[in-house]
């Protein structure tokens, strides 16, 4: 059932219409203007309201737009009485323009016409647009993964890097959760420090560990932020993800060269002595420490040259490992000397490890059947912390007899 026209006071409304900033009018039954304002006239490019007296609203249109009131916009006024949306006017001067119009139909056929030019609006919006293409091309091209999220914690835009990074599209990772794209385990983290984050508005720069959809784990640098919307709230959270694998990997390396002797992969003398004092505080005693030297070194390095002394210097290093448990300290800490540190161990069970390492070296045999390996060996035993340099030292000169006795076997049996 068509709804009635409204039943309107027009002194009312032309009182209000000549100080409005709107374009406001008055039009007969047949469509022509029965009263229009300056602003009215104005928009359409006419000085005076005069000019367009007595004309039709259809001067103020192109066919195209007028087709369009034909079948849509006036059957819609007719059946409700109102319509109000926008259209594309036609100046006096044939440019024309974008305008938010608004139609009330009147009792008797007429119709109270209010338009308003939004060709500012239209351009605000159209350099918005142009903005955001620009700012969304931009953040593509950067390198680094950029995310965010809206305040439910689901993805509304990423990068090209963001999805290269974690191995997924974007129309796999844009409306989805944190629990849709990554473990449980992880989601729970992202999401517990996105509400923290957006709870106390507050930047946030965070270290963690990502593993992607194609199961590759990087040590990450998460910088995120809360973005505010325009009343004020809190929209979302915005990221940048820092990838520090390859540097997590380098000062691993880093470490471990510190910590580790190059060629035969054990601890170095820095490591052992740091060690040394550490155990001085603890509560590991009796500590035992065995030294080792390797016998004729010089001579295979001589005759042989160094790449021969260098194996023999890894074979001592494989014996020395294989000897020990896993919580016993093993470090070369000299050209040809190594160490043992042994927490919780007494003299006894040191002396059978010496014996163990003596038969590990009697079965090591060479083409000639003579051993491959020989070692000279010490080993003394700390009570306490007090007590675990002169252990060191007293180990040290027990393997430089052991040594001295070997020599003097050798010269007595050259065969």
């Amino acid at each position: 059932m068509k709804k009635p026209p409204p039943k309107i006071d027009l002194r009312t409304h032309l009182a209000a219409m000549e100080g409005a900033m709107d374009g406001m009018a008055i039009l007969d039954e047949r469509g022509a203007y029965l009263y229009l304002n300056q602003a009215h006239a104005s928009i359409y490019g006419y000085d005076s309201p005069m000019e367009l007296i007595g004309r039709s609203w259809r001067t103020l249109y192109d066919d195209m737009e007028l087709e369009r009131f034909d079948s849509t916009i006036m059957p819609l006024l007719l059946a409700m009485g109102k319509w109000r949306g926008e259209a594309r006017g036609l100046r006096k001067d044939g440019s024309t323009f974008p305008q938010e119009i608004s139609l009330t139909a009147l009792e008797g056929g007429g119709i109270i016409c209010v338009v308003r030019d939004i060709t500012d609006r239209r351009r605000a919006e159209q350099t918005m647009r142009d903005n955001l293409q620009f700012i969304r091309a931009l953040i593509d091209t950067i390198p680094v993964p950029i995310f965010y999220k809206d305040a439910n914690g689901r993805y509304i835009g990423c990068n090209h890097a963001f999805q290269e990074h974690i191995c997924l599209t974007k129309e796999q990772i844009v409306g989805r959760t944190d629990r849709e794209l990554f473990s449980r385990e992880q989601a729970d983290f992202f999401q517990q420090t996105d509400k923290e984050i957006m709870a106390a508005k507050q930047v946030r720069i965070q270290e963690s560990s990502l593993v992607c959809a194609n199961g590759t784990r990087h040590d990450v640098v998460f910088y995120k932020a809360p973005y505010l919307t325009s009343s004020g709230s809190v929209g979302g959270v915005a990221g940048a993800i820092l990838d520090i694998t390859e540097r997590k990997e380098t000062e691993t390396k880093l470490r471990y060269l510190s910590t580790h002797d190059m060629l035969t992969g054990l601890y170095n003398r820095a490591y052992f002595d740091e060690e040394l004092e550490r155990l001085k505080n603890g509560r590991t005693f009796p500590v035992s420490i065995v030294v080792a030297d390797v016998d004729r070194l010089k001579l295979v390095n001589d005759r042989q040259g160094h790449a021969a002394g260098d194996e023999l210097l890894k074979l001592t290093a494989q014996v020395m490992k294989g000897a020990f448990r896993t919580e016993d300290l093993v470090a070369r800490i000299g050209g040809d000397e190594f160490a043992v540190i042994l927490p919780e161990t007494t003299m006894a069970a040191a002396q059978e490890v010496i014996e163990r390492i003596r038969k590990s070296l009697a079965a090591i045999l060479g083409e000639d059947g003579r051993p491959v390996l020989s070692l000279s060996l010490g080993c003394a035993t700390a009570p306490d912390g007090e007590g675990l340099i002169e252990a060191w030292q007293r180990a040290d000169e027990l393997m430089y007899e052991d040594k001295a006795a070997r020599q003097s076997e050798s010269r007595g049996n050259p065969s």
